[in-house]
């Protein structure tokens, strides 16, 4: 699932609670400012970039642009990620 945002100079769009969706620049340039992370991120065209944390991510247009935001894929239960982080240390294990 995803939606689609037109961005204008100076009204940044707002994502709250968005961890490990992907934002992918359509046309134009991106300016993504994220809750904790050091250093800001420029998308042109055709790059993406997967937001790192549950925190605000403010994201503005360079002149104009559009984005899509991609929802983050649906979460494992707990089990299923246990055992898929148990079968990949077993195969690290063996192939060392």
């Amino acid at each position: 699932m995803h939606t689609d945002h037109e961005l204008r100079p100076q009204q940044p769009l707002r994502l709250e609670k968005a961890e490990h969706a992907v934002i992918e620049c359509l046309h134009g340039t991106a300016w993504i400012t994220a809750y904790s992370e050091f250093d800001d991120c420029v998308l042109r065209s055709g790059e993406r970039y997967t937001i790192p944390n549950g925190g605000l991510v403010l994201v503005e247009a360079v002149g104009s642009g559009r984005i899509r935001v991609h929802a983050p894929a649906a979460h494992r239960p707990a089990l299923l990620r246990w055992l898929h982080l148990a079968l990949s240390h077993t195969l690290m294990t063996r192939n060392t």
